[in-house]
C-alpha cells in the first residue's frame, strides 16, 4: 500500500512538474517567461507574454497533463489489481498535482499558481461544485476586472464548500487552497493596496 501511494504520488507529481508556460515561452522567445510580465509562470502571465492562441494553448496543456496524471494511476491501479479507498486516491491526486505545478523539481521549485490545474481537479472529483465557484469567480472578474480577485474568491469558496459538505479529502483541500494562496501573496499585496492589475 505504501509503494504504490508514493508510485501515484511521484507520477502525478513529475508529470504536473512540466510547465507549458514556461517550456512554450522558452522556444519561442528564448526567455524565462518568471522574468517577463508578472513573473508568474501561468496562464494570465502567458496571455500577456506570448498571446491570446498560445495562452489558450498553455491553458490546454495544463489542463490535459492532470487529466494525464488522472487515468495513467487509474489505469495503474487497474493492472496491478489494487484497490484503494476513494478519500486516498483523491488525496494523493489533489496533493501531487497542485504541489508538481506549483513547486516543480524540473524550474528549481518555482512554477505557477496552481489556478488552471486546481479547478480541472476540481472538475474531475467535484463537477457540480465547480460550476458554482467558476460562476462565482466570473462575476466577481466581471464587477472588478481584476483575474486575481476572481481566482482567489473562487478557490475560497470551493474550500469554504467543501468544509461546510464535509468532503473526505478536507485535508487535501486545505493544503492545496493554502499553496494556491500563498502563490498569490504578492497579487493579494497589491490588492489591499489597490495596485492589482485590471483588464
Amino acid at each position: 500500500m505504501n509503494f504504490y501511494i508514493v508510485l501515484i504520488f511521484l507520477i502525478t507529481y513529475l508529470l504536473c512538474s512540466i510547465n507549458p508556460a514556461i517550456e512554450i515561452c522558452k522556444r519561442k522567445t528564448g526567455e524565462d517567461i518568471r522574468k517577463l510580465g508578472s513573473g508568474n509562470a501561468g496562464t494570465a502571465n502567458a496571455m500577456r507574454v506570448l498571446g491570446k492562441p498560445l495562452g489558450t494553448l498553455v491553458i490546454l496543456l495544463d489542463i490535459g497533463k492532470v487529466y494525464l496524471s488522472y487515468y495513467i494511476i487509474a489505469w495503474i491501479t487497474r493492472l496491478f489489481g489494487y484497490t484503494t479507498d476513494m478519500t486516498t486516491f483523491k488525496t494523493v491526486l489533489i496533493l501531487a498535482a497542485i504541489i508538481g505545478h506549483c513547486f516543480p523539481i524540473y524550474y528549481k521549485f518555482k512554477g505557477g499558481k496552481g489556478v488552471v490545474v486546481g479547478m480541472t481537479l476540481m472538475i474531475i472529483l467535484e463537477p457540480k461544485t465547480v460550476l458554482i465557484c467558476v460562476i462565482a469567480a466570473l462575476i466577481i472578474m466581471a464587477i472588478t476586472r481584476t483575474v486575481a480577485k476572481g481566482t482567489i474568491a473562487g478557490t475560497v469558496l470551493y474550500f469554504i464548500m467543501s468544509l461546510v459538505m464535509g468532503c473526505d479529502h478536507i485535508v487535501a483541500v486545505t493544503i492545496a487552497t493554502a499553496i494556491v494562496i500563498f502563490k498569490h501573496r504578492a497579487s493579494i499585496q497589491r490588492i489591499l493596496a489597490r495596485q492589482e492589475h485590471q483588464f
